[in-house]
């Protein structure tokens, strides 16, 4: 009989420690679950927390471009005009590249949570995917449109040099980037192959706009 009992009492120390550790296993899942589930959440979360202020900077970088259309990149660009309002024109860059940073900054709080990342709900991926195509975007529509106030840069001291002129170069804007392919499609969003040039003709007049 103590044999049975002790079997018995056995059998049940055993099944309960079985139970403890399905039960720990069990535990452990659901709160890894829940610490996961948490985590994405945080994750589309600070995807359109950034997105709108994604948005906002790049309505701003936009608006810049806009001016530097309007006053510097324009069809009747003239050598004097160029030299007289170098250092504005210098300044208004500034500020185009000072907005620049403020995208960049808002894509470095998402590269991590968007490239190759799958979320959950449809509304976080589209923003990842308008977060990065925009990026790409602009940046490339920036570093297009400073090659293009650097080709009027050359062509004003090339002709300088072409007169024998006695004033002073112009210096051109620093530029280390490189144009993006971000998902690898070989198509750069954004980036124009465009050289701005002021003619012969147009340096002539020295600033002088032709009647119409």
């Amino acid at each position: 009989m103590e044999v049975k009992h002790h079997s018995k009492k056995l059998g049940i120390m055993i099944l309960i420690g079985f139970l403890l550790i399905v039960i720990g296993i069990i535990s452990y899942v659901i709160i890894n679950y829940n610490d996961d589930q948490a985590e994405v959440r945080k994750r589309m979360e600070t995807v359109r927390d950034s997105y709108e202020a994604f948005k906002t900077d790049v309505e701003s970088f936009n608006s810049i471009r806009d001016n530097i259309y309007n006053s510097v990149i324009t069809d009747n660009m003239y050598y004097q005009t160029l030299k007289d309002n170098d250092a504005s024109f210098k300044e208004l860059y500034k500020s185009y590249s000072e907005s620049l940073d403020k995208v960049d900054k808002d894509y470095m709080k998402v590269k991590d949570k968007c490239i190759n990342v799958l979320h959950p709900e449809a509304d976080v991926n589209n923003k990842c995917e308008a977060i990065i195509s925009g990026y790409e975007e602009v940046v490339n529509t920036y570093i297009s449109d400073i090659n293009s106030y650097n080709s009027l840069i050359t062509s004003y001291n090339k002709w300088l040099s072409d007169t024998n002129s006695s004033d002073a170069k112009l210096e051109e804007i620093k530029l280390d980037m490189d144009y993006l392919d971000i998902n690898g499609d070989r198509e750069y969003n954004g980036k124009k192959d465009v050289e701005q040039e002021i003619s012969d003709e147009k340096a002539e007049t020295l600033g002088v706009v032709p009647d119409e």
